[in-house]
């Protein structure tokens, strides 16, 4: 259920807007190219972050890693009505502070979660600036955009549990 709607709705979308002229192309270049994606994947997001919440009672770490994916890709569409934001490292800033989280709460092997996650937010990001899709600002506020929703979701959820 989690990779049908977090993974292949998200990429069927892309791809019919693709082939229906909505957009150019599905590396979606351009700010007005990303509104479409990002507004159908904020639904699939939050639909499946209500079920695990709602429905099925999830565990605080899979309520809290849904709603920040939510979360993240709703800050990321109010950002791209500026500039174009880095969607990558918004996704690699909100896996960093859930894998914080996650060593926080005391799991096992948290911290080989974190360094793993760290170490490839960090080839993402260099690798986005490598080959010239990003500024350094586009770069950075991505990361800190994701760790911020990451961060906001954590605390959220955390309140709603008393």
């Amino acid at each position: 259920m989690v990779m049908y709607i977090s993974i292949l709705f998200p990429l069927l979308t892309v791809f019919l807007l693709w082939k229906l002229k909505f957009i150019e192309s599905i590396h979606m270049r351009g700010l007005k190219e990303r509104y479409g994606p990002l507004i159908a994947s904020m639904l699939f997001y939050f639909w499946l972050f209500w079920v695990f919440h709602k429905r099925l009672d999830a565990h605080i770490m899979i309520q809290t890693l849904l709603g920040g994916v939510f979360l993240t890709t709703v800050f990321v569409f109010l950002a791209s009505i500026f500039y174009k934001i880095s969607m990558h490292t918004s996704s690699w800033g909100a896996a960093c502070l859930y894998a914080l989280i996650y060593l926080f709460n005391g799991y096992e092997r948290g911290l080989v979660f974190f360094s793993i996650i760290l170490v490839l937010a960090g080839i993402v990001g260099t690798a986005r600036l490598y080959l010239g899709a990003h500024s350094k600002k586009e770069i950075y506020s991505g990361y800190v955009l994701g760790m911020l929703a990451q961060l906001i979701t954590y605390f959220v959820l955390q309140s709603l549990k008393f």
